[in-house]
């Protein structure tokens, strides 16, 4: 077989770099969905083309040799600069992914427009985000940048500008007697059923976002396990009379049910809506989104 020695082969090196940081093969192997077999062929193809051994291997350690550590040194910012050019490539083709909590999509409509005239060939798609899983399609890239509500302490997301404040209101029955009042407050809340978070939540806006588990007096708040995981299936549960959610004035502008009412409520904070991006390899068109939130 006759080892054309100029050509490079992406694959060969991927491997070489992945060992390089690795210095395992069976990590190797795992990380880049080969098989073992598969990444000793690429290396052994690699070092037949370059016309020495780059790794020592022994039964307990891999490592590279000078010669392995002088070609790491010359490729890497090169195959660096290969992905990213990749990455920005195919960020362009998908364009910029905006994830939202249902009641809360409009707190970017002008920002978006601005950010389309300015960039006028670049793709914008709004992607809901399921409550069960808020920073799930985040972190597996599935969108660019979340609106989100606060608090968000997550030591992988970036937490950025705000977008908007919303006071608090109480979804309620109209059946209830206390829709018909003007306004609610925490206290009253010890006299019903609140629909908690679901279990996927976390843990900081599960505490921050829904009411405490006893009103400032000390009465106990009666909490429902958090069944309800869309905006329609937490209204038809409020609707029934047995339940309420503690909500923002946000969500009557965007879901409704004939039989709800939507009472204001004190003595809660006011919901704040922020932006939330990766803290690892964030698009660059979604921190221009930030800037332009930043400048408005």
């Amino acid at each position: 077989m006759i080892v054309d020695v100029n050509r490079v082969d992406p694959a060969e090196m991927e491997v070489f770099l992945t060992l390089a940081e690795e210095l395992h093969f069976g990590r190797t192997a795992e990380r880049l969905g080969l098989s073992q077999p598969r990444v000793s062929q690429l290396l052994r193809s690699l070092e037949r083309r370059v016309g020495r051994r780059l790794v020592e291997r022994t039964s307990r350690r891999v490592a590279l040799n000078p010669l392995g550590e002088h070609l790491l040194a010359g490729v890497r910012p090169a195959f660096d600069d290969l992905r990213r050019a990749f990455a920005a490539t195919r960020a362009a083709a998908l364009g910029l992914r905006i994830g939202f909590l249902g009641p809360y999509v409009t707190t970017l409509d002008v920002p978006v427009a601005h950010f389309r005239d300015r960039y006028p060939d670049y793709a914008v798609s709004l992607v809901q985000v399921p409550w069960t899983d808020i920073f799930g399609p985040l972190r597996r890239a599935e969108i660019d940048i979340q609106i989100c509500l606060a608090p968000v302490r997550q030591p992988d997301l970036i937490v950025g500008p705000q977008l908007a404040i919303f006071p608090r209101l109480l979804a309620i029955a109209r059946s209830h007697p206390f829709a018909a009042r003007p306004r609610l407050d925490i206290e009253d809340l010890a006299d019903l059923r609140v629909i908690g978070p679901n279990a996927n939540v976390p843990p900081e806006f599960a505490d921050e976002f829904w009411p405490p588990s006893t009103t400032p007096s000390g009465r106990p708040i009666p909490r429902d396990s958090g069944t309800a995981c869309t905006e329609p299936e937490m209204l038809s549960a409020v609707a029934r009379g047995d339940r309420v959610f503690v909500t923002t004035a946000a969500l009557p502008t965007h879901f409704s049910h004939p039989d709800v009412a939507f009472v204001p409520l004190t003595g809660m904070p006011d919901a704040r809506v922020l932006l939330v991006w990766r803290r690892d390899n964030p698009s660059a068109h979604a921190t221009e989104l930030a800037r332009l939130v930043a400048q408005l």
